[in-house]
C-alpha cells in the first residue's frame, strides 16, 4: 500500500472542509470525468466482473483527489523540506551506484529493484556493462523522471548560483540513470526555453548552463561506463543506433500489436482489460498508445487534456514563475512516449504536487493582475 492510499481519506476530509474556492478550475476536474469514463468503458466492454480493472477507476479518482488537495495546501513547508529530501536521495543513489555496504541487496529485497538491480552494471549475459542507476524507484527510467522533476524544481529561472549547482547535480544523476527518454526531455526543455523564454538568461548565462549540462553529461558518461570501458546507453540515441536496439524492437512489436487491435474499438477502446496484459506479458511502454487501446479516441483526448489544458493556460499567462510547471508538463508528456509515468505512484504524486503548485501560482498571479 502506497502513502497516497493511506492519506486519501484525510485528503477527502480536508477537501470537504475546505472553502478556498479552488473548485472552479476545470482542469482539476478532468481526472474525475476520466474516472467515470473508465467505468463506462469497463461496462460497455463487458468487463464488469474483472476486479483488476476497477483499480484504474480508483487510480484516476485518487489522482483527482490528490490534485485537489495539494491545490489548497501551503507550499512553504514543502519548500523547506525539498532540499533535505533531495540530499537524502542523492546519498541513497550514490551508495547504490557505487554499491557501498552491499546496499544493492537491500534495494533488491525491499525496493522492487528486481532484475534492474540483479543486472546492475551487467549485460544480459552477466558480463560487465554500463551502469544504469535504479535507486529506490525500481526502474532506471522512472528514476530518471524523478531526477528530471528535481532538475525542474531547481531550474535556474533567475540564475541563482546555488540553485544552478542544484540543477546541474540533478542533471548529473538524471544522466547516471542512462535513460534515453531523458535526452529527449532535455532537448524539448531547452527548445521550449529557446522559443518562448530565451531572454530569461544573458548569452553568458546560456553558455554557462549549456556548458554545465555538457560537463554533467560527460561525468555521467565516464562514471556509468567505468571510465569509457563500455558503451553508454544514452549515446545510442545520439548516434541513432537506439532505433535498432532490442529494446526499441520490443517496443515497436508491442505498439504494432496494440495498434492492430485499436482499430477494432477506436471510439471507446477495449477498457482497462488488465488481464489481457497480464496473460500475454505485455507492457505498453507508451502511455498514449495504452490510453488509445484502453479507452479509444475519447479516452486519449481525456488523457492528453491532463497535459494540454494546463500547458495552454500557463503559456498564455506568460509569467516566468510558471516556467518550471510548464517544464514538468513537458517532462511527463515526453516521458509518456516510451514509458507509462502515471502507473508509477511516486511519479504521480510528484506530478500532482507540481501541477497543484502551478495552479496556486497561476491563480495568485491572476488575482494580482486583476486587482491592478
Amino acid at each position: 500500500m502506497h502513502i497516497l492510499d493511506i492519506c486519501l481519506p484525510l485528503f477527502l476530509f480536508f477537501i470537504i472542509q475546505s472553502k478556498t474556492g479552488r473548485w472552479k478550475e476545470y482542469a482539476i476536474f478532468i481526472p474525475f470525468i476520466f474516472c467515470f469514463y473508465v467505468l463506462f468503458a469497463i461496462v460497455i466492454q463487458g468487463h464488469a466482473t474483472m476486479r483488476h480493472d476497477y483499480f484504474e477507476v480508483y487510480k484516476w479518482f485518487k489522482y483527482g483527489v490528490t490534485l485537489l488537495f495539494f491545490s489548497q495546501v501551503d507550499f512553504h513547508f514543502f519548500k523547506k523540506t525539498i532540499p533535505i529530501l533531495f540530499g537524502t536521495l542523492i546519498a541513497i543513489n550514490s551508495i547504490h551506484f557505487f554499491d557501498l555496504f552491499n546496499f544493492n541487496e537491500l534495494l533488491k529485497g525491499y525496493y522492487n529493484g528486481g532484475i534492474h538491480i540483479e543486472y546492475f552494471g551487467k549485460n544480459s549475459l552477466g558480463e560487465p556493462a554500463v551502469k544504469r542507476m535504479v535507486g529506490t524507484m525500481g526502474n532506471p527510467n522512472i528514476n530518471a523522471i524523478m531526477f528530471g522533476a528535481f532538475s525542474i524544481y531547481f531550474f535556474p529561472v533567475n540564475f541563482n548560483r546555488k540553485v544552478l549547482v542544484y540543477f546541474l547535480v540533478s542533471l548529473l544523476f538524471l544522466f547516471l540513470c542512462q535513460s534515453r527518454t531523458s535526452i529527449l526531455f532535455l532537448a524539448a526543455m531547452f527548445l521550449f526555453i529557446l522559443v518562448f523564454n530565451a531572454k530569461i538568461w544573458t548569452k553568458k548565462q546560456w553558455l554557462i548552463v549549456l556548458l554545465g549540462t555538457l560537463i554533467a553529461y560527460l561525468i555521467a558518461w565516464m562514471l556509468a561506463t567505468s571510465f569509457f570501458q563500455y558503451t553508454a546507453y544514452n549515446n545510442s540515441l545520439l548516434d541513432g543506433s537506439a532505433l535498432f536496439s532490442g529494446s526499441a524492437r520490443g517496443r515497436f512489436e508491442t505498439w504494432n500489436l496494440l495498434f492492430a487491435q485499436i482499430v477494432e474499438y477506436p471510439i471507446f477502446g477495449h477498457g482497462p482489460y488488465k488481464d489481457y496484459f497480464y496473460a500475454n506479458h505485455i507492457y505498453a511502454e507508451n502511455e498514449y498508445i495504452l490510453m488509445f487501446w484502453r479507452y479509444g479516441i475519447i479516452g486519449l483526448f481525456f488523457y492528453m487534456s491532463l497535459y494540454l489544458i494546463p500547458f495552454w493556460q500557463f503559456v498564455k499567462k506568460a509569467n516566468k514563475s510558471l516556467i518550471p510547471v510548464l517544464l514538468l508538463l513537458i517532462l511527463m508528456s515526453v516521458s509518456a512516449l516510451t514509458n507509462n509515468p502515471f502507473t508509477e505512484r511516486n511519479i504521480e504524486l510528484l506530478f500532482c504536487i507540481g501541477l497543484a503548485w502551478g495552479y496556486q501560482l497561476f491563480h495568485s498571479n491572476k488575482q494580482m493582475y486583476e486587482s491592478k
